[in-house]
């Protein structure tokens, strides 16, 4: 009885990594925005998008990879029962790899918004708001949005995956014997 309840919980939690990770892709891929200088649109304009920033794209990336090995680890824990050997040995890789590229994802973006938001100490080209050249999320508090909003997320995406993996271990676990030693 505790087995089933510990595959439904890991295969509940896998769906909802999925499913955020799809999401945060689509959040982040989606981040851009038109910037107007001093309010004429044909003075000074200029876009911001996530490919400007090469931790946001490896944001997309890392979610697009993590998104694949939950998808892979889904389907062999649900279709693929019966190839068992295959499971033991692949699911607890796939989960690990999933975990690495969302929590290292989410940290990226985690980075990336402390600079282009002015309050981090490697503002560069963009400015601090303390210095007076404004920051990105100044000028473009639409596009810091949807980042905020991705990375938030992809957080709770790794922690899903996290969950679904320790419920999968817990379910070999508690039946009497069955857990894969490597």
């Amino acid at each position: 009885m505790a087995d089933e309840v510990y595959k439904a919980l890991s295969l509940l939690f896998r769906i909802a990594a999925l499913g955020l990770s799809v999401a945060a892709i689509v959040v982040m891929g989606t981040a851009s925005q038109l910037v107007i200088v001093d309010g004429n649109p044909e003075s000074s304009s200029y876009s911001v998008s996530y490919s400007q920033y090469n931790a946001l794209r490896y944001f997309v990336a890392a979610g697009a990879i993590a998104a694949v090995c939950s998808a892979a680890a889904l389907y062999l824990l649900t279709v693929s029962a019966d190839a068992a050997v295959v499971s033991v040995l692949l699911v607890p890789f796939l989960d690990a790899a999933t975990q690495g590229f969302f929590f290292s994802a989410a940290g990226a973006a985690f980075a990336t918004r402390d600079v282009v938001g002015g309050t981090g100490t490697a503002a560069g080209s963009w400015g601090s708001s303390a210095g007076g050249g404004g920051s990105v999320c100044d000028a473009a508090g639409a596009f810091c949005g949807r980042v905020t909003v991705a990375e938030a997320v992809c957080a709770f995406a790794a922690v899903s995956a996290a969950v679904a993996a320790l419920a999968r271990d817990a379910g070999d676990g508690s039946s009497g014997g069955r857990r894969s030693h490597w």
